[in-house]
């Protein structure tokens, strides 16, 4: 079903801003929760403590709705890389297995919890672009405590089979990057371990916070070994030994104090994507990128596509223009007015549901000129 108008009005993204892989556009009412947020911590509302309290926890619970798990099975983390720091670092022993086309933010982590002694660290090739399940399955062994991959590859847009994956990677953990989709596409809990996404991109909530959600099976196995004061049993009992006992759920992987401007827009982007559809959302992001694809093609451009159905794509779509330099084409684009990345030699752009249906023409018209 077409998305609602009185859903499309909570955002205001200049015409053509298609860049939600990298930024994404804050929408009206994230931005209106951290201006609330920072207006309520000047003082004036009386005591702050258990009002910030609150708004993190509403976060929480919508966050926790949106990828179908309990509350107690997800906290919030200041970042995607924050999130999978505290996954990595609470793995002992075993190898982890991650495609080497990865983000480097998810590469850091099992680099550093590989230097630190904890893990060991196997990257595996992923040609064409698609990472399957076979190829998971060909890295994994018995030594394999985890499996670390994205949802979404933030450079071609393939959108990997979560079910497959889950199947190839046997008693392995399934930790996912999830920050190129979450709030794009649909995602759910029941094939993954670990899903960790910053809010910054497709969640347009703005830097700051992001999900962390684990599976029963991953608070068995995974230990809190960065676990901080809020992390644990009693925090406030100052007056008791350290260190306390972690918590039983998610939160046993807090660091610290949730940054709570931040949690307030994420909780109010939260609540604003569910009043629609994730489905319909998804196939209004689709139909924007396939744009930008026939776009892209029409204007003689080679396109990265290594899927071969729907289910297979995402918000993203990388391509080398053509006829001249990509740095060429990026600069008449900007100064047209359009918002997209430039990396490598090639072209991203990235559409969301709220990108105006006729953005991707216009693009293309600029490319084909």
């Amino acid at each position: 079903m077409p998305l609602p108008q009185s859903f499309l009005d909570q955002f205001d993204e200049p015409f053509g801003y298609m860049d939600f892989a990298s930024i994404g556009a804050m929408s009206i009412p994230a931005r209106a929760g951290l201006q609330d947020m920072a207006d309520a911590m000047s003082g004036s509302r009386g005591k702050l403590v258990p009002m910030v309290m609150e708004r993190v926890e509403t976060a929480r619970r919508r966050g926790a709705r949106l990828v179908g798990v309990p509350t107690e099975q997800v906290t919030l983390v200041p970042s995607t890389s924050a999130g999978l720091f505290a996954v990595a670092f609470g793995l002992a022993g075993g190898s982890v297995v991650v495609p080497e086309t990865e983000f480097p933010a998810n590469l850091y982590p099992w680099v550093r919890a590989a230097k630190a002694g904890r893990i060991d660290l196997r990257t595996f090739p992923v040609p064409g672009g698609r990472l399957t399940a076979d190829l998971v399955a060909s890295a994994v062994d018995s030594r394999t405590a985890a499996v670390a991959l994205s949802h979404v590859d933030y450079r071609t847009g393939y959108r990997c089979d979560l079910s497959a994956i889950r199947e190839a990677a046997g008693r392995a953990l399934l930790v996912v990057d999830a920050v190129q989709g979450l709030g794009a596409v649909r995602f759910g809990m029941e094939h993954v371990d670990v899903m960790v996404a910053g809010g910054h991109k497709w969640l347009r909530a703005g830097g700051g916070a992001g999900l962390l959600a684990v599976s029963g099976r991953a608070l068995d196995r995974l230990r809190p070994a960065l676990t901080g004061w809020l992390g644990v049993v009693d925090p406030f009992d100052t007056a008791a030994p350290l260190p306390h006992p972690p918590l039983e759920g998610a939160d046993r992987f807090i660091m610290g104090s949730a940054g709570f401007p931040a949690a307030a827009a994420l909780g109010e982007s939260l609540r604003l994507l569910q009043t629609v559809s994730v489905e319909d959302v998804e196939a209004t992001v689709l139909a924007r990128s396939i744009a930008v694809e026939e776009e892209a093609r029409r204007a003689g451009a080679r396109v990265l596509s290594p899927w071969m159905n729907d289910d297979e794509r995402s918000g993203i779509v990388n391509f080398t223009p053509a006829g001249e330099p990509s740095a060429d084409a990026y600069a008449r684009l900007v100064a047209e007015g359009f918002a997209l990345t430039e990396r490598h030699g090639m072209l991203r752009v990235a559409p969301h549901a709220s990108t105006h249906p006729d953005a991707p023409e216009a693009m293309g018209e600029v490319l084909a000129r």
